[in-house]
């Protein structure tokens, strides 16, 4: 494959077209990602794999998956070559078919009988971080295997997104740039032509060290980057960004002289692409404040990601941070952002996992806070029936209505678990 050192400037400056540098590492008020740290949120397995010694040069000298590898990139070449511009056509190239996610599983599977480090990799890497998997009672070669089929299927949703138009969960995970237009398809033909070219942070890609799933994963990250769908990676990682001085303050907290730990205000996006945060989005934060001024805990965890209007260059939690302290008037030591969420499911789910991410206690109840027709929402049937089909789990367990626009909850570890099948917010 050809090597060009422009393509990732031809990228950006398509991507960044009537925006200004006014800021180190930002354009305009959205930051820049890295791909490894986009990758790294979307498929932290998959990461995980590349960066443990060990695993990966047991996985690449796998004389199966040696096969498999150079078939892969061999794929990308034929597409880039083969596809006359066609996105479609040369997305399909890097999808993995069931038998291809059924071989690389059975060679997983024989791999860690056999080696080593793989089942310390498994057990040190995988087993206790509740991430990696939903049903606890996974182990072994099922937990490893069950990791690969998840990100498997999560890039295979990427790239069906974004060059076959497969319909996205939610509309504002739209496309920037329509996929069956001859422009587009180009795009898609050089970032293949260009996969084997690394990034700040990549490892090096060489056929002989790469492994199996590098192509499709570096395409469908580079995918995510071309169309500036690169949210989960905006502001990460939180405890050193925007929660820093919250998360220093955690530590002189005495939860005892507290009824909640924390209050969870969900966002409001705006409709109008000039407007930073929306009336309805104000009037929670209102609540929130009077809560938090009322003693009912010591943080407010902020919640809401780039929703509304489509491809906005607003985050509602950071907007939602900044009416709290120039407007309300609370300390940046007592908000913590959650820059992510894209629907009441994930507000609270990501909300959860700041909570337990931060080391705040979690067998205390957490206090929702928004207006009455939201919080009706939050504890009605059809809200659990959404979060079991979503997310395949309650983030929190309804305990009580304390007043039309305050609901006390109990927070779930299941929510700790990342869905590859949603790549904004995973």
């Amino acid at each position: 494959m050809k090597k060009r050192t422009w393509v990732t400037f031809a990228i950006l400056l398509i991507a960044t077209a009537g925006f200004s540098t006014n800021a180190i590492g930002q354009i305009g008020d959205v930051p820049i990602v890295q791909e490894p740290v986009l990758a790294q949120r979307d498929f932290p397995f998959l990461m995980r794999l590349l960066q443990a010694a060990p695993t990966r040069l047991a996985l690449a000298q796998d004389a199966d998956l040696q096969r498999i590898t150079r078939a892969r990139w061999t794929a990308a070449e034929a597409a880039a070559a083969g596809c006359s511009a066609q996105a479609a056509c040369e997305g399909k190239a890097l999808l993995f078919t069931p038998q291809q996610v059924n071989d690389i599983s059975s060679a997983l599977r024989r791999i860690y009988k056999s080696n080593t480090s793989v089942r310390i990799f498994t057990q040190q890497q995988l087993r206790p971080h509740s991430e990696f998997a939903l049903n606890p009672s996974l182990q072994g070669e099922d937990l490893l295997v069950d990791n690969w089929v998840r990100s498997a299927a999560g890039i295979n949703l990427i790239i069906q997104r974004y060059c076959e138009s497969q319909p996205p969960r939610y509309v504002v995970d739209t496309s920037l740039y329509p996929e069956d237009s001859q422009s587009y398809g180009r795009l898609v033909r050089i970032l293949l032509e260009d996969l084997h070219v690394s990034v700040v942070g990549w490892p090096e890609a060489h056929d002989h060290q790469s492994l199996f799933f590098e192509p499709s994963l570096r395409l469908s990250i580079r995918l995510l980057e071309s169309n500036s769908l690169d949210q989960p990676g905006r502001f990460w990682p939180l405890r050193t960004g925007p929660n820093a001085v919250a998360v220093q303050h955690l530590r002189a907290i005495q939860w005892s002289k507290y009824p909640y730990s924390v209050i969870v205000v969900p966002g409001a996006g705006s409709q109008l692409p000039d407007v930073p945060l929306s009336p309805w989005g104000k009037e929670r934060l209102r609540l929130a404040a009077a809560a938090y001024r009322a003693g009912m805990a010591p943080l407010l965890i902020v919640s809401g990601g780039f929703v509304h209007p489509l491809h906005t260059h607003f985050c509602e939690a950071i907007e939602m941070k900044r009416y709290l302290e120039q407007s309300l008037g609370i300390p940046a030591s007592a908000i913590l952002v959650e820059p992510y969420a894209r629907h009441t499911t994930t507000n609270l789910r990501n909300a959860v996992r700041e909570i337990l991410e931060d080391g705040m206690p979690v067998q205390r109840r957490m206090l929702i806070v928004s207006d009455a027709d939201q919080i009706g929402y939050i504890q009605s049937d059809a809200f659990a029936v959404r979060c079991e089909h979503e997310l395949g789990y309650l983030p929190v367990k309804i305990e009580k209505r304390l007043s039309p626009t305050q609901l006390a909850a109990v927070p779930s570890t299941q929510s700790l678990v990342r869905d590859p099948q949603d790549p904004l917010d995973p």
